[in-house]
Order: structure tokens, then sequence, then C-alpha cells
């Protein structure tokens, strides 16, 4: 049989003693570890914003090149060049063909294009259509 033996109080104060300072260490691996994943979770985040942003700066530059090219191209000297490229020949309209209207599609009133619209409409005058410079219409079969 086992006899139970007594612990002296030295023996009791170092084993508690241990086990504070076990705790204590414990804890600060415990905390060492933790900051670690938070440091690489927030590493991460800045790579993925990084990696946003150098996408809307690219984003950005394509769109103000896009909309330069697209200001030259409708520039009044591109459009008459590209007219003749095409051999069509158009011209802008004059400011009495000109008809503004409203958001519900009624022209403003007070407008002299839209009396000489409705004075051709009613005398039966037709809309002048001019062909390209090679030569006739072409038929669908």
């Amino acid at each position: 049989m086992r006899r139970n033996r007594k612990v002296s109080k030295r023996m009791s104060r170092i084993s508690v003693h241990t086990m504070h300072i076990g705790a204590v260490m414990l804890m600060l691996f415990v905390m060492v570890i933790l900051n670690l994943l938070a440091s690489s979770s927030c590493n991460q985040l800045i790579k993925i914003v990084d990696q946003k942003e150098k996408t809307l700066q690219s984003c950005d530059a394509e769109l103000e090149r896009t909309s330069s090219k697209w200001d030259a191209m409708r520039s009044s000297d591109n459009l008459d060049r590209a007219l003749v490229k095409w051999g069509l020949s158009m011209h802008s309209p004059s400011a009495n063909q000109i008809i503004r209207i409203d958001a519900s599609g009624h022209p403003y009133p007070g407008q002299t294009s839209v009396a000489l619209l409705r004075q051709r409409v009613q005398g039966g005058y037709s809309a002048q259509v001019s062909t390209p410079a090679g030569g006739a219409a072409r038929r669908r079969r």
C-alpha cells in the first residue's frame, strides 16, 4: 500500500510559482502567435489593396486615352475627313434645320425650324438624299 506523503511548504511554494511562471509564458506565446497571424493577414490585405490601386490607375489611364481619342474623332475636321473617306456627301445642318425637343418628345415652341418642317410636310416636300460620289445606290435582292 501506498503511503500518503506530506508535501513540505517549501515544495508547495515552488510548484505554485512554477505554475504562475508557466501560465505567464503560455500567455506570452499565445499573444506572439496571434500577433503573427494578424500581421500576416494585414500584409495580405495590403497586397490586395495595392493590386486594386494599380488596376484602378490603369483603368483611369485607359479612360483618359479613350476620352481624348473620342474627343479627337468628334472634332469637325476629323468628321469631314471621315465623310470624305467613306464617300458621303453630308454637311452639318444649318440653324434653321435643327429642331430642339424636350424630354417628352415635343419640340420647344417658337422655333423657326418647326414651322419650316410643318410647311414642308404639308407642302409635300421630300427629303433630298445624295448618293456616294462613286455611283448609283445598290439594290437588295
